[in-house]
């Protein structure tokens, strides 16, 4: 009996270790992904506007790849929805490096941030506008257009997931109220526009008067023919159907329709926005009510200015410039003076310690929520992008190497945010508690199903995760907030394991054994 306690011990010891080695949505804690591409809609484009055969706007289907833990127990995990580059037109006619689900830095940032548990959600959204018309008017019109679809679409994904886990059986394990949603380059303009823009009056009251207005009277974006700033016909419009007025002066065909819904009835909210690169439309978009917003931005990005200015499209032969926005600098600032939203990353944890959050704070100015990146290899606006095998007219980064560095640090400094703002297990202190600190029972304990854990009132548990001998996580529970919760042993095989139990205060570990 001496020597099977002293097993047991060994064994608890070398389970903690790894399992203190290891966090859940701060570290890579599976070893292999699943994906699938699914469809998480439908609306209509104007891609086929300028195809001499077709020449109307066409229902498109709204594609995703969702990325998954392979071996993962957690039935609901945080949801990351991820939205590519590309210039709002379609790879490769964009003349650019990238521009699809596929994109390499979508593959490698989708798959980490699975690997650590998280679903991810890389998505296709509309596109289609007139970057080369000899107006500026036209182009500032058209892009104010593709840009209000991605938000459309960006939002009816948020739907899906939360349609689908409601009453279609939550077929990815998604938790609905840890939805974060991310955009890189072009997709950064959707991911920043989604977390500001609140009504359809955002788009008409702008800091420059009339920068999104046709003429002194029309809208660039109309209601009843473009949608709401969720994707459905506002009542009481049945649908968005070009009359004559709006084909005078958008040239759209009398009689297309423009947006259909989608997943009525459901919230298009989510906890947190990420942005590599990308801009806001407008500063007056940006509010209290906007989620925290964390942004990653080159200094010197010649197409989607830091602070204010321009944005420039890089299309041959030129590069018209388009319209006045504010990127990642101005809007970091504001919500720092102004809106504080992002107040929740400043909480006193275990994140004070990350190297990246401290690196970001030697060099972005107080603004809680942003890492500037200086001094770019090749002054490159996108260093996270690399293209194996670029467009034989397109200028691209093939160092994946490079890239992947930069990765390393956006994922390295987003994770630990992400915990506070989304309140995971990784959010809770890391302080070692013994038994005299806070008295956790478990009981029964062996068991043969299942055990509960309880703790004095006064303390709270905030998440469990169970740890096989070998050290892999085989089981979490997230969001308790409670004295008691009940582990259940599921299909696991008979064995000792270790549960992990968070706390505000700190961590304990404990060993059960499934007979």
């Amino acid at each position: 009996m001496k020597n099977f306690i002293t097993l047991l011990s060994i064994l608890f010891l070398c389970a903690v270790g790894t399992a203190t080695a290891q966090e859940r949505y701060k570290d890579q804690i599976f070893s292999e992904v699943s994906t699938n591409i699914d469809v998480y809609g439908s609306n209509f484009t104007v891609l086929t506007l300028g195809v001499p055969s077709i020449a109307h706007t066409v229902r498109q289907p709204l594609t995703m790849r969702v990325y998954q833990p392979v071996g993962d127990t957690e039935t609901k995990r945080p949801l990351v929805i991820y939205m590519h580059t590309g210039n709002f037109l379609p790879f490769p006619q964009n003349s650019g490096c990238y521009g699809t689900i596929n994109d390499s830095s979508c593959v490698e940032i989708a798959t980490r941030l699975t690997k650590m548990g998280y679903v991810v959600a890389v998505i296709d959204y509309r596109l289609g506008w007139n970057p080369l018309a000899t107006t500026e008017l036209v182009r500032r019109f058209t892009l104010i257009n593709a840009a209000y679809r991605g938000v459309q679409d960006a939002r009816t994904c948020v739907r899906y997931f939360r349609k689908t886990a409601d009453v279609g059986g939550n077929p990815y394990k998604v938790d609905t109220d840890k939805i974060i949603l991310w955009g890189q380059g072009t997709g950064g303009y959707i991911s920043m526009a989604c977390a500001t823009l609140n009504n359809y009056t955002d788009i008409i009251n702008t800091s420059e008067p009339g920068k999104f207005m046709l003429n002194a009277t029309t809208p660039m974006i109309i209601q009843p023919y473009n949608g709401d700033i969720y994707g459905n016909p506002p009542a009481p419009q049945a649908n968005c159907i070009v009359d004559a007025a709006y084909n005078s002066f958008t040239g759209i065909p009398i009689g297309d329709t423009l947006c259909v819904p989608n997943h009525v009835g459901y919230s298009s909210d989510f906890a947190m926005s990420v942005n590599m690169g990308g801009a806001l439309g407008d500063k007056w978009w940006l509010d209290a009510q906007a989620p925290p917003m964390v942004s990653f931005h080159v200094l010197s990005d010649p197409y989607a200015p830091c602070t204010e200015g321009l944005v420039v499209v890089p299309l041959p032969p030129d590069f018209p410039p388009v319209v006045n926005i504010t990127g990642s600098c101005g809007v970091q600032s504001l919500i720092e003076s102004d809106f504080h939203t992002n107040d929740v990353f400043k909480k006193s944890d275990d994140c004070n310690n990350s190297p990246y959050i401290n690196a970001a704070n030697a060099i972005n100015g107080g603004r809680t929520g942003f890492y500037p990146f200086i001094g770019t290899p090749g002054d490159q606006s996108g260093p996270w992008e690399w293209a194996s095998v670029p467009p034989a007219t397109a200028n691209c980064n093939p160092n994946a190497v490079t890239a992947r560095a930069y990765i390393d640090t956006i994922v390295g400094y987003t994770a630990p945010l992400a915990c506070r703002a989304l309140g995971l297990c990784c959010l809770v202190g890391t302080t070692n508690l013994v038994k005299s600190n806070i008295d956790l029972n478990i009981a029964p304990n062996p068991a043969s199903n299942e055990v509960t854990l309880t703790v004095p009132s006064e303390f709270l548990m905030q998440g469990i995760e169970l740890f096989d001998a070998s050290g892999r996580l085989v089981s979490s529970i997230q969001g308790i907030n409670h004295s008691s919760a009940m582990l259940q042993r599921g299909n696991l095989p008979a064995g000792i394991y270790t549960a992990k139990v968070y706390f505000a205060e700190g961590v304990m570990a404990r060993m059960i054994i499934f007979e």
